[in-house]
């Protein structure tokens, strides 16, 4: 069955048409002419109304799409916007850090050494200076300024430059065997002996291969009554060298070996100093000695003085290693008769005298007897 309003199809039984909502005219269906055209009109505009529909949902749909579109490109601008706002802030602090690094101490310093160690010296040079212009009072970059003209030949201002490393910093090792290696090499051992008398106790203990101890003398100076022997304890491979006369002592001086002896009555003037082994000097020490040998004691006579009825043996004794000299009625001297043995008391009263003279000539004081004897 069709409406006759719209041309829907309806079951039968049906009061209203279920498309239109026409209330149905159960009459008998003519298909009369008019009847017909009536469907066609009303087919035609129901397809009408279809297409309208149908266009009305197509241009929905298409602005629908349209605003989608607009909304992804707003949010790829902004997208893109940001990353652009993120990339150009992350190159910014890039390029900061790769400047702040380009200009900094520690990046001048890398490339200064790379560039001495390829031996390329005038460029290691500007990058130190540039490092020298960001911290001038850099211990580690002077030396290397240092080194770098040494390698030049400047040995002058490398010199300079070391030596004011080493006030600067005397705690700084590098420096002093930078110094002391060039001290060396041209044989310079009293700077080097300088430099390390000014040193630290740690420095030395560092470098004590460069550092030469003036030794101590067995016996200090001042006035002695018997002679002396002199000894010095040194370290192995050290040498010493020494005058006694005062004069300051060098390598082509009197060398010691066991002992100094001092046996002669005067002053000695005793000036040293040690070598060790590389040459390297210590300082120059001096002590004076006075010696006065004292007098052997008088000899002894006996018998005493007296009146003999016999004539008596003389003996005299005196101290060991003298010499006895003996006179009757004059004064003894070295040029007198030498005692041997015992002496027949000769006949008569008579003095007799003895003196006793050492090994080193002192002459001791007159020992006398007197001696009457008239047989």
């Amino acid at each position: 069955m069709k409406c006759r309003n719209c041309g829907a199809e309806y079951e039968e039984g049906n009061l209203f048409c279920p498309k239109c909502g026409k209330e149905i005219q159960w009459v008998p269906e003519y298909n009369t002419l008019e009847t017909l055209i009536r469907q066609k009109e009303l087919q035609e505009q129901e397809k009408k109304k279809k297409e309208m529909e149908a266009q009305k949902e197509r241009e929905r749909l298409q602005k629908k799409a349209e605003q989608e579109r607009k909304k992804k490109k707003k949010k790829r601008m902004i997208l893109a916007g940001t990353t652009a706002t993120a990339v150009i802030a992350v190159g910014a602090g890039l390029f900061f850090v790769y400047q702040t690094q380009l200009h900094s101490f520690d990046f001048q310093m890398a490339q200064a050494e790379t560039k001495f160690s390829n031996k390329v010296y005038s460029e290691a040079l500007k990058y130190v200076e540039r490092a020298l212009a960001l911290n001038p009072e850099s211990a580690e970059a002077n030396i290397l300024e240092a080194k770098i003209y040494l390698k030049e030949g400047n040995e002058e201002a490398a010199l300079s430059i070391l030596l004011s490393v080493t006030e600067s910093h005397p705690d700084s090792t590098n420096a002093y065997g930078e110094l002391l290696r060039l001290y060396e090499k041209n044989e310079e051992y009293e700077k080097i002996r300088e430099l390390m008398n000014g040193a630290s106790d740690s420095m030395k203990a560092k470098y004590q291969t460069y550092v030469c101890e003036l030794p101590s003398v067995s016996k200090a100076g001042g006035s002695y009554s018997e002679e002396l022997e002199l000894r010095f304890d040194i370290p192995l491979g050290t040498r010493v060298y020494y005058t006694l006369d005062g004069s300051t002592p060098d390598s082509t001086s009197q060398e010691y070996e066991d002992a100094i002896l001092l046996d002669e009555e005067r002053t000695y003037k005793l000036k040293y100093f040690a070598c060790n082994e590389k040459g390297i000097p210590s300082e120059i020490g001096e002590e004076a000695y006075q010696l006065t040998f004292q007098a052997p004691q008088k000899p002894q006579i006996a018998p005493p003085s007296d009146k003999y009825e016999y004539a008596a043996e003389i003996i005299v004794t005196a101290e060991d290693d003298c010499d006895i000299y003996y006179a009757f009625d004059a004064e003894p001297t070295i040029e007198s008769e030498k005692y041997i043995g015992p002496i027949t008391m000769p006949e008569g009263e008579h003095t007799f005298s003895a003196i006793a003279v050492d090994s080193r000539g002192k002459v001791s004081q007159i020992s006398s007897a007197i001696y009457v004897f008239y047989g």
